[in-house]
């Protein structure tokens, strides 16, 4: 019979599966379930380590945000309410800030990556 590769675990199976289905309050109760018992093995005890320490940071500088990005965005949003075409404002914004369209349509993505951020809060 072939041997088991390293990263297999029965005790890990039920954990793994409810992570893969978004339920991680059922992984961590089967975790605290098996490390309390003393019988977890190494496959467990990674999980666990995983859980507890946040993944790292990436190295360097955070990106900064577009310049300007607030403004383009409200500008972009409140032209486009009115009925302007999506290729009209972007050429009217890109001109009025004297940026690339290419600037302009990165700004009004961050903006509405910010916007959909504050409200699921």
């Amino acid at each position: 019979m072939a041997k088991l590769p390293d990263g297999f675990s029965v005790q890990a199976i039920p954990i793994n599966a409810a992570l893969a289905e978004g339920r991680t309050e059922d992984a961590k109760t089967a975790i605290v379930e098996l490390l309390r018992t003393g019988n977890a093995d190494r496959v467990v005890q990674r999980l666990a380590a995983e859980m507890i320490r946040p993944p790292k940071r990436a190295r360097g500088r955070r990106q900064a945000l577009t310049r300007h990005w607030i403004e383009i965005g409200e500008q972009f949003h409140l032209l486009r309410d009115e009925g302007a075409k999506y290729e009209d404002v972007l050429r009217l914004l890109s001109e009025k800030f004297g940026y690339s369209e290419t600037h302009v349509r990165k700004a009004v993505s961050e903006y509405d990556e910010v916007r959909a951020v504050a409200g699921a809060e």
